[in-house]
């Protein structure tokens, strides 16, 4: 073997389908080609026999070239990027430049049409490529003289860079006057796009001297970051050419950088990073009491020692963002995120344009109730709350019953539900039924509903909706359930994990809860025409729920995590209402809230705010 073509993929197509197809007709049996896999969301595949496809999770561009170079077996070794193309001479010239034998190669290269334009000629072995093009796809290297040497991978760009420093340009030098490679400067994801917007996890250190001297100490700084950032010196005279081996040494020009070092520029433009999370969890509008609210809260606590988790969101009710603060970096839309994993809430949320995201997680929280309600096919992987959930909407994924974190117990028959009646399919009607069959059974009850409506029955008593109604749960003799139709029924799963039983309709999703008549509670017909002396005997719940085994699915799902995120919050009890200039938001006395150091630090100063113990 020859010669070893080797090609990182990470979402590349259509362009790596036009590469293959420039690449066809110029295979021989000199020649492999090796697609290295990079983690694509769509798995890289191809029809030519030629091309062998190695796969990896993704990993970046180094890794995927450290893959080609352990797997090459031809004694020279050359680089294609999957969204360029090269010329249709490629292969035939460098095999023919191996024959006549060569340590190192270079190759004339132009960008294609569409985005900067750049055009670098060779017209004799002695040129050399400029000072900012140190790339390895325009240049071929004889194995042995690559040798141990591997892509930096703590870098995500300028790894090519400190690649060729590394190998060392020395020996037989070959170069190739006519056009070899052509650059695509106008691709949607490119690196260098990508980098611009600060998407891209790295380092550039960009040091103004305008004249450089000697200086052992920088040399030394230099040497140190170059293991883990990209370097750049801009000067106009360098007395100091050793720091060649370690940055790239440029006269000064318009340049963006992650940090600026030396002499203040006006050459220069400070690239701000993207937030990052492992998971982004995207809810258009969250209510103060709901199900898919609850689901939030809960999957934040048991999931957050896991992942990074940021909560997006673009209308929420302050209370919620109260509670799911210790937890989760909470977000209002606006602010470019990155992220391993967008989880989409609602089936009528559409995807923000603010996330950049490897895959996304369509949740599925309510069966079909309607016929214009469609589950969007756009993501990587459907979750529903119950199976019942997914056969409503013919719908195949993955069935993940909701988390849950209870508290605990209390006694005499007090009822309690919590259910958002402004939807028809809560059982609205069906509550007053049973509320007044209970009456005339001469059954002493009271009866806690905790709704966004009232449920207007004398009978029953309407609380306004609040985040801790665990606590008269726990206390309660029953929880009451009475809806038409139910896609996972949160409060009944929080009701039996905390030993209270549950009256429920006959919910298809009870089952699959492991609910059973008389002895997790009871279950009363959708027609209304209830047995309420049952009532009176309370059974003794017995009941489990795998909350370990729902925190592993997902851990299935969402693959390896980097928690990093620790509140810096205080807890303040507000003794003064104010208004926040920078977020709109309002904060009235009593209220006990979570903030920044920053802003309890100003409304206290302000008399605002009393602080709480934050131990």
């Amino acid at each position: 073997m020859k010669l070893s073509i080797i090609v990182p993929c990470y979402n590349a197509e259509p362009y790596l389908s036009m590469l293959l197809d420039c690449l066809a007709p110029q295979i021989t049996d000199e020649v492999e080609v090796i697609l290295i896999d990079d983690g694509s969301r769509v798995p890289v595949e191809t029809d030519y026999m030629w091309a062998r496809v190695l796969r990896q999770e993704n990993r970046g561009a180094s890794a995927a070239r450290n893959a080609g170079l352990d797997n090459a077996t031809g004694d020279y070794i050359a680089f294609i990027d999957a969204d360029d193309l090269v010329s249709d001479k490629y292969v035939e010239t460098i095999l023919a430049k191996v024959d006549e034998g060569f340590d190192y190669l270079y190759m004339s290269w132009k960008t294609l049409p569409g985005g900067w334009q750049c055009d670098v000629k060779l017209n004799s072995v002695n040129d050399t490529f400029p000072p900012y093009n140190l790339c390895v796809w325009n240049r071929v290297y004889k194995r042995s003289k690559i040798g141990k040497v591997r892509f930096n991978t703590k870098k995500k760009i300028a790894e090519d860079a400190q690649f060729i420093r590394e190998v060392k340009e020395t020996g037989k030098k070959a170069f190739i006057p006519d056009y070899m490679y052509f650059y695509r400067s106008a691709t949607p994801e490119s690196l260098t796009k990508r980098f611009g917007e600060g998407k891209v996890d790295t380092r550039r250190v960009i040091y103004n001297i305008p004249h450089l001297t000697k200086d052992l100490s920088l040399l030394e700084e230099v040497k140190k970051l170059d293991k883990e950032a990209e370097v750049i010196i801009m000067t106009e005279h360098c007395e100091m050419p050793e720091i060649k081996k370690y940055a790239m040494v440029i006269r000064p020009t318009a340049i963006k950088g992650t940090e600026l070092r030396g002499e203040p520029t006006g050459l220069y433009t400070q690239i701000n990073p993207v937030i990052r999370a492992d998971v982004v969890v995207w809810t258009s509008i969250t209510q103060k009491i709901g199900g898919i609210e609850t689901w939030i809260y809960n999957f934040c606590i048991s999931m957050s020692k896991y992942y990074d988790i940021v909560v997006l969101y673009d209308s929420m009710d302050d209370t919620q963002i109260d509670r799911l603060a210790p937890y989760a970096r909470v977000i209002k839309r606006g602010e470019e995120i990155l992220c391993d994993t967008l989880i989409v809430s609602r089936i009528t949320d559409k995807t923000p344009k603010n996330v950049t995201f490897t895959r996304k997680v369509q949740m599925v929280h309510a069966c079909k109730m309607l016929d214009r309600w469609t589950v969007p096919q756009d993501g990587d992987l459907v979750v529903g709350v119950s199976k019942v959930v997914m056969d409503s909407f013919e719908q195949e994924g993955e069935v993940i019953h909701n988390l849950v974190n209870p508290p605990e117990k209390g006694n005499i028959l007090l009822l309690v539900s919590a259910t958002r009646l402004g939807t028809f399919e809560k059982g609205k009607k069906r509550m007053a039924q049973m509320a007044e069959q209970m009456r005339i059974a001469g059954i002493k009850f009271i009866w806690l509903c905790f709704s966004d409506v009232d449920p207007g029955c004398e009978l029953i008593t309407w609380m306004q909706p609040r985040l801790d109604i665990t606590a008269f749960i726990k206390r309660a003799d029953y929880l009451v359930q009475l809806s038409d139709a139910e896609g996972f029924g949160y409060s009944v799963v929080e009701a039996l994990n905390m030993k209270t039983p549950v009256i429920a309709t006959p919910l298809e999703v009870l089952q699959e809860l492991g609910f059973e008549d008389a002895k997790h509670g009871y279950t009363v017909p959708f027609n209304g025409d209830m047995n309420v002396e049952r009532f009176r005997k309370i059974p003794k719940v017995d009941y489990k729920y795998d909350n370990d085994a729902i925190i592993q699915k997902w851990i299935a799902i969402l693959g390896e995590g980097h928690p990093t995120y620790k509140p810096k919050l205080k807890k303040m009890l507000i003794t003064a209402t104010f208004r926040d200039s920078d977020t709109g938001r309002t904060y009235k006395i009593g209220e006990m809230v979570y903030m920044s150091e920053i802003l309890s630090k100003k409304a206290l100063e302000a008399g605002f705010v009393k602080e709480v113990n934050n131990g």
